[in-house]
């Protein structure tokens, strides 16, 4: 689950938002947690990305659609973890 090893060696795509989903916890009440868990089962899951594959108007504003995908690309490759980052 959290061994920071992804299946080809390195690290894995989700450990970041899990090591930030446990200095949460450490740090703050469980509560206040909640975006970080939310983050991070949803790396693992990949729940909201199926649902919105399912959706009728998919392929509808698939520009709209690109763009945004484009944007959250480039907030992955800008984001730096606060504990567990790999040098």
């Amino acid at each position: 689950m959290a061994s920071g090893f992804g299946p080809w060696g390195g690290v894995g795509k989700c450990y970041p938002m899990w090591s930030d989903f446990c200095t949460c916890i450490y740090e703050k009440p469980l509560e206040l947690c909640t975006p970080y868990r939310a983050d991070y089962m949803e790396c693992i899951s990949n729940t909201k990305e199926y649902k919105s594959q399912l959706s009728e108007n998919y392929h509808d504003g698939s520009e709209a659609r690109l763009a945004k995908v484009r944007e959250a690309i480039r907030r992955v490759n800008e984001y730096e973890p606060k504990v567990g980052k790999a040098e």
